[in-house]
């Protein structure tokens, strides 16, 4: 069993490699936070071999996993460099020292001017407590910064699917399953960053097509299958909602490897989707393409 510093050391580094934003990131895990006292609810990070470890862990340059950009690094450092001064206790060296780096690192404009184009960079989801192989992690290019400016809002994984997916992860020692994945056929409409797809093919769906409405989402989708070994399992196409069937060069187009005459009704067990849309205008065309599969 895991002590309570590692537990902490853990649920900080799952927020730093997921680019939690600084605002939001958290230094306690949930089940401390309702400790008497401010000091005894942030006890554990007040400890300087605490501090000292998740300065390896979120700093070090031999981490396992691709770090979120300096900027990123620089903006959690700050809030917990901040937390520890407002609690008067010793803070770590290499702390400030990164801190310090990463700031005069971080280009000013990153802070006042929005990008024009999408900023994208790895994002890791980690799936279990430990991760000692491929299985427990999925890789994401994916623009953290982004909201709705650039003609789509499937540049980013969003909290829905998130959700969707700690519920599928807390089904996988459930006898009955109410959403059993293992074995199935599954389509994801909407499917973004391809974040419930790639999960789908690592808890053993037989076949999964990710897609979305969009050409480009779905080239990146492409290279995220890639980037986590599961093109043998997932599959992307371009899926316009609304029309009557698969043959319909509006409702499906891929100009690579598909062929026209697919239909997605054929063999399909199980339709997923999180964080489908935004538009109210969708909604109707989404309500029909349900009704067809």
């Amino acid at each position: 069993m895991r002590s309570l510093k590692e537990e902490t050391i853990s649920f900080i580094r799952r927020q730093f490699l997921q680019q939690v934003p600084a605002k939001s990131f958290q230094f306690v895990l949930p089940s401390v936070a309702i400790a008497n006292t401010e000091r005894e609810k942030y006890e554990i990070v007040c400890d300087l071999e605490v501090q000292h470890g998740l300065y390896v862990e979120l700093c070090e340059s031999d981490n396992q996993f691709q770090r979120p950009p300096i900027d990123y690094i620089g903006g959690v450092l700050k809030k917990l460099v901040l937390l520890l001064e407002h609690l008067q206790v010793d803070i770590d060296d290499d702390i400030i020292s990164y801190m310090l780096f990463a700031m005069a690192n971080t280009k000013s404009h990153v802070y006042f001017k929005a990008p024009t184009t999408p900023q994208f960079g790895a994002v890791t989801y980690l799936l279990g407590e430990e991760v000692n192989w491929d299985d427990e992690y999925i890789m994401i290019q994916e623009n953290r910064n982004m909201i709705s400016g650039f003609g789509t809002t499937g540049y980013r994984t969003w909290e829905a699917a998130l959700a969707l997916g700690e519920y599928m992860l807390s089904q996988r020692q459930t006898e009955h399953s109410k959403v059993d994945v293992v074995g199935k056929r599954i389509l994801e409409v909407g499917a973004g960053t391809g974040f419930v797809s790639l999960l789908c093919g690592k808890l053993g769906a037989a076949k999964v097509f990710g897609t979305d409405g969009f050409e480009d989402i779905v080239l990146r989708l492409r290279r995220n299958i890639e980037d986590n070994k599961l093109g043998n399992i997932v599959e992307t196409r371009v899926y316009k909602w609304g029309n009557s069937s698969g043959d319909d060069a509006g409702h499906v187009l891929e100009r690579e490897s598909w062929v026209a005459d697919y239909k997605f009704t054929a063999s399909i067990d199980l339709i997923l989707g999180a964080d489908i849309t935004f538009d109210a205008e969708m909604c109707e065309l989404l309500v029909k393409s349900l009704d067809i599969l």
